[in-house]
């Protein structure tokens, strides 16, 4: 008696690996059967500023870097460079609706002294220099060096790079300088702003130079999710 109930036991132990296994193998316990069949991927916008003070004789005094926030507004307006037409009107609404001319890119480059951080929500620099403030040497221009790279890869992750660069000498009194902004004109009331950071003060002397350096990288593509929803 006792044989046969270890028997018993012993079969129906059996017989439940050999459910179990089979279950696994036709992928009713434990497994994940989904064909990948709908591939998702993501660009990515992503950025760096850098700045570098010299004095009059090219020496360098301080260098600052980070990464940079593109607000808002500026993914919005590539929104409207890419589908909307040439030149047109704002699209969208609230605060962060794109604004300024879309014809010549966001070349141009501005400083300013706050110590307030970059938000999403920023349209423009909280204390920005400007000719109106007594600063006209250090007012936003356009840069001056301009870099556009390509991507060129076949597989794997890509970027295409802008390289954005303007000098800006002090010719006056001792300023402070803590953030920058890169812009799509020169005139303040028509502009709209791509991106803004915020760093560590640096001091410009009357014959400083402040070069910023802007980077802005278009890709990091990769596939992300291959499961589908």
């Amino acid at each position: 008696m006792k044989l046969n109930t270890t028997t018993l036991v012993l079969g129906v132990a059996l017989a439940v690996v050999a459910g179990l296994f089979s279950s696994t193998i036709f992928g009713l316990v434990g497994t994940k059967t989904d064909t990948q069949t709908n591939p998702s991927a993501v660009a990515m916008m992503t950025g760096h500023v850098e700045t570098v003070v010299t004095d009059a004789l090219g020496n360098v005094k301080e260098y600052r870097q980070s990464d940079n926030l593109i607000v808002n507004q500026g993914e919005n307006c590539v929104l409207k460079m890419l589908f909307g037409a040439n030149g047109g009107a704002s699209v969208g609404d609230g605060t962060n609706t794109c604004t300024g001319a879309i014809t010549s890119g966001f070349r141009v480059i501005a400083i300013g002294n706050s110590s307030a951080p970059a938000t999403n929500d920023q349209t423009s620099l909280i204390n920005e220099y400007n000719a109106t403030s007594g600063n006209a040497a250090l007012a936003r221009k356009t840069a001056t060096l301009i870099t556009l790279t390509n991507s060129t890869a076949t597989s794997g992750i890509s970027q295409a790079t802008a390289l954005l660069e303007a000098t800006f000498t002090n010719g006056g009194t001792t300023q402070s300088v803590t953030e920058s902004g890169l812009f799509n004109d020169t005139n303040t009331s028509i502009d709209g702003m791509f991106a803004r950071q915020q760093f560590t003060a640096v001091s410009l002397n009357n014959g400083d130079s402040l070069t910023v350096r802007w980077t802005v990288n278009i890709g990091g593509t990769s596939v992300i999710d291959q499961s589908g929803p």
